[in-house]
């Protein structure tokens, strides 16, 4: 499926337009040229509910019950050695296929870390 990136992520400012690929229940990838990101399904693992600011909510046609969450996975061999960063969740409206990045303050979601190890949730 495509997804327009009407709000960047971090970065990658210039690319407009990315695929998104389910895997499983738990990953999926979303490309865009030469580049691809490991994305996880954050409340596949644990509690995982923020504030989503006004501004982001105008850019992804709110209501929350059409926005998924994702997170970035840096993966490592072995798995349970790989990254999520939870401070940066990517947000999809899929029914509109729009997606953004938002920043969370880390001092309001003190137990969302940049580079949490995924053997905690497994």
């Amino acid at each position: 499926m495509k997804i327009k990136a009407v709000s960047p992520i971090f970065g990658f400012e210039k690319i407009k337009e990315y695929s998104i690929d389910k895997i499983d229940d738990f990953f999926s990838i979303l490309s865009a040229d030469d580049i691809s990101f490991t994305l996880i399904n954050p409340k596949k693992l644990r509690e995982y509910d923020f504030e989503i600011p006004s501004f982001y909510k105008e850019l992804l046609n709110y209501p929350d019950d059409k926005i998924t969450p994702y997170c970035i996975v840096v993966l490592q061999n072995p798995l349970e050695e790989s990254a999520i960063n939870f401070l940066a969740p990517i947000l999809i409206n899929e029914e509109k296929k729009v997606l953004v990045q938002v920043a969370l303050d880390e001092n309001r979601y003190s137990d969302y870390l940049i580079a949490d190890k995924i053997k905690r949730y497994l």
